[in-house]
């Protein structure tokens, strides 16, 4: 375990895990420019932040439009990946891009192209995606099932894998003397040919200046754990307690060593919504308000996606246990039940959708900067993660606070960088 944590900063708007976001008093309102992705990433590197998070969709959803709720609006990750490397020199550069519907050469150049211009600073988060919404966009794409999804995922990234190494370290000569300018002799085709994924290659860049980008995983199921053992540096958690954290590190590295790898060199970061106040009452009372950004309607709405049953029709003031009474429990249901204990027979549906939707189930860290630094070290020192990611109710007023508020606490516990020490993610996260 690292003797410094790491910090991620979650780059979703209008709305992320606190589906109020866009409503916040404090909030910008310039979703689409340039120049409020630039602030954000500014922002993060001057608090040292690892990396800057960027997470895709490519499915519309009316309810969540209608909301402004996560996803609502979606700019090309990729593209949003170059505007913060444009303004940044440090700052890694997390970019969400799926399986299900890119073609292994197209992603693996795209996402080197990144990591040459950036110096080194891209991973990527890769997911796999089904459903009709997003498959009825891409018409060819096969519509697979969850194990067959992570099959295709498994060749694919093998694929990218093979692509970002067709080129050995030393092919590109550029000798003016002789002329040559690269060995094809050291340029090799993978040729890789899978049940689901082919592609002849070579790659048309030799390799990123971090070998090639780091590789993000989020998966959560029983496949997708073992997905992330197998290909993950960085994996990203959302758990409840210390203890769930712990047991997924655990398992995760365990699934790792099985599969040959250092698993020491795998990054755990946990997911986190920090809520900081002059003092602990401020804070809690900064707590309490989120609530009211959130309307009834807009937390059915979003609830009702991560629940997979559609509580839209019902009146907001039906008892949620009899809403969700009959209904198979995904983790949503039974990790919002914990969280509500004895107030579940006596909250309505509106009332535990808002709930909900204030974080995603997303730990809430509340208090001063002190207090807050002081939990996430406490999680950090019992080895539960390895850092953190920060998930904003307001942007990008919430990284602020965090930069001023929390990081020179974390530096004064002596469990956070005062500046970089090297240039490449990888450097940054000690697996180069």
């Amino acid at each position: 375990m690292s003797d410094q944590l790491f910090l991620g900063g979650y780059v979703l708007f209008p709305s992320g895990h606190y589906a109020g976001a866009w409503r916040h008093p404090y909030s910008s309102r310039d979703w689409l420019g340039r120049g409020f992705i630039h602030e954000v990433a500014r922002t993060l590197e001057a608090a040292k932040f690892d990396l800057a998070f960027i997470p895709e969709t490519v499915s519309y959803r009316a309810g969540f439009v209608q909301h402004g709720l996560s996803n609502a609006i979606k700019h090309d990750p990729a593209q949003v990946a170059a505007q913060i490397a444009a303004v940044t020199t440090h700052l890694g550069i997390g970019v969400t891009l799926s399986t299900s519907f890119n073609e292994p050469y197209n992603l693996a150049r795209t996402l080197a192209s990144l990591d040459h211009l950036s110096g080194g600073r891209v991973a990527w988060n890769v997911i796999q995606s089904q459903g009709p919404a997003n498959y009825a966009n891409f018409p060819r794409a096969e519509q697979l099932s969850g194990p067959e999804l992570y099959d295709r995922g498994d060749e694919f990234v093998e694929a990218v894998v093979a692509l970002w190494k067709s080129w050995d370290a030393d092919a590109l000569v550029q000798d003016q003397e002789t002329g040559v300018f690269a060995d094809p002799s050291l340029i090799s085709a993978p040729n890789y040919d899978g049940k689901y994924v082919s592609v002849a290659g070579p790659l048309n860049l030799p390799p990123t200046p971090q070998g090639h980008p780091v590789i993000i995983q989020a998966g959560d199921s029983p496949r997708g754990r073992e997905f992330g053992a197998r290909w993950g540096d960085v994996i990203f958690a959302i758990e409840r307690t210390p203890a769930d954290l712990r047991a997924k590190k655990d398992d995760l590295k365990a699934k790792a060593r099985a599969q040959g790898r250092d698993a020491d060199k795998i990054r755990l970061f946990a997911a986190v919504q920090p809520i900081i106040g002059e003092t602990t009452s401020i804070a809690r009372a900064r707590r309490d308000f989120l609530h009211t950004r959130i309307t009834p309607a807009a937390g059915v709405e979003f609830f009702s996606q991560f629940a997979r049953i559609d509580f839209t029709g019902l009146a907001h003031d039906v008892s949620y246990r009899s809403a969700i009474e009959g209904h198979p429990w995904n983790r949503a249901i039974t990790q919002l039940n914990e969280l509500l204990g004895s107030r579940i027979g006596n909250i309505s549906i509106s009332e535990a959708a808002i709930e909900f939707s204030t974080s995603e189930l997303t730990p809430q860290i509340v208090g001063t900067g002190v207090e807050v630094a002081e939990q996430l070290a406490e999680i950090f020192g019992s080895g539960a993660a390895d850092g953190f990611l920060i998930t904003p109710t307001h942007f990008p007023g919430s990284f602020e606070d965090f930069g001023r508020a929390v990081v020179p606490h974390l530096q004064r516990l002596g469990v956070y960088r005062k500046d970089y020490e090297g240039t490449t993610l990888r450097s940054h996260l000690g697996i180069a």
